[in-house]
């Protein structure tokens, strides 16, 4: 591999773990150009990564922005011909390119020491909703310089957008308020990521008097994260062994499931409306059961007959009826994208908030009995545990 094979390479890295903080351009190489120097930032625009193209004159700045395809493209070109000189910034290291006169690349690699941070934002920056930054290094998303892990870009935007989200439910709603204490159960809690997030959020920034257990079947994952929560002195964070399905819940106010496989996510909504939650979040990933249950007949058999597209319909009709039963159980259900697919494809989120408005069951009952005989499923298992 050449160096410039190496360097796209690098540019490529850093922007799939979204380490990547700023390129700049210069040394351009026709005499006399307008442009001195080009620098390259990447922003968020309608929750989606785009390019920022900084072009400076003698006596002004020109902004363009750009997918992140066409950008990366452009940004090739522009290396290739227009300017000797590259100097890329990411989370980690400092690369120094330049093009000799036989059009070969010469790299110098330094580390990161500079204040240069993978800034997303387009006008202005969020100000973060998270208060402490310990157990977040400790997780390994962050590391001893505060900046984000390379392989975990990913992650720290899916943690910083739940918050979000209970945010804005918390705000709109009065569901959870004069609660004290607020008890939460995260049921498949894994590696803590989200559960540590939502305490530091609710204890630390909305100053809540909460008591937070995350349930998880993996032993050494409980062990971590009970050592964790030590550390950080997080006194109202535990951790138990069990499995969504055996675990038996006491009185709680709010109830989360994230990525529970398959019928798991039907157990914890269960175990929510059974608890008498008043608040059930969750976050469905597979959808094998009516996948298997469904045989399709007439038009929608021509969907169907296509593997990708049976698995997506699944999807649709697996989430609508489980929204459609919160709501015949008193709940308000909302479904939704929670973060764009270009950083999970597990990105449906259901949120159901207890609402005391009168419930007129036998019509709810009649939309999932219609959707089912639609696409022929003989059973939704969320239905049978609630019968």
């Amino acid at each position: 591999m050449d160096q410039f094979e190496a360097l796209i390479k690098e540019i490529y890295t850093s922007v799939r773990e979204d380490s990547f903080a700023k390129l700049t351009l210069s040394k351009p190489s026709e005499v006399g150009a307008k442009i001195k120097k080009v620098i390259i930032r990447m922003i968020m625009i309608k929750e989606k990564r785009h390019f920022s193209f900084v072009s400076r004159y003698s006596t002004k700045d020109i902004t363009k922005n750009f997918n992140v395809e066409d950008g990366t493209d452009k940004i090739i070109q522009m290396m290739q011909s227009d300017y000797e000189i590259a100097n890329l910034f990411t989370n980690e290291q400092h690369i120094a390119a330049e093009r000799l006169e036989d059009g070969s690349f010469k790299l110098k690699r330094m580390e990161q020491s500079t204040d240069v941070k993978n800034s997303r934002s387009h006008d202005k920056e969020k100000q973060s909703l998270l208060s402490r930054q310990d157990y977040l290094k400790a997780l390994g998303i962050l590391n001893k310089k505060g900046h984000i892990q390379k392989d975990k870009g990913d992650k720290y935007k899916q943690i910083n957008k739940f918050v979000e989200i209970i945010d804005g439910i918390l705000r709109k709603n009065k569901a959870l308020d004069g609660i004290d204490p607020l008890r939460i159960v995260d049921m498949g809690s894994g590696k803590g990521y989200l559960t540590f997030a939502l305490y530091d959020y609710l204890k630390n920034t909305k100053s809540k008097n909460i008591s937070l257990k995350g349930i998880e079947m993996r032993l050494d994952l409980v062990e971590l994260c009970t050592k964790i929560a030590k550390e950080a002195e997080f006194d109202q964070l535990s951790f138990e062994q069990g499995t969504i399905q055996e675990m038996a819940l006491d009185k709680i106010d709010a109830l989360i499931a994230l990525h529970a496989c398959d019928t798991a996510t039907d157990d914890a909504i269960y175990k929510g409306i059974k608890a008498n939650a008043s608040l059930i979040i969750c976050s469905p990933c597979c959808h094998k059961q009516v996948r298997r249950s469904m045989k399709t007949s007439g038009t929608i058999a021509s969907i169907t007959q296509f593997g990708i597209l049976m698995e997506r319909q699944a999807e649709l009709v697996t989430d609508t009826i489980r929204a459609l039963l919160l709501q015949k159980h008193g709940y308000k259900s909302n479904v939704f994208e929670f973060i764009s697919t270009e950083h999970t494809g597990k990105n449906i989120m259901i949120t159901a908030i207890k609402d005391d408005g009168v419930v007129d069951t036998t019509k709810i009952q009649k939309e999932i009995d219609d959707l089912k005989a639609l696409f022929g499923v003989e059973e939704h298992y969320l239905e049978t545990l609630l019968a």
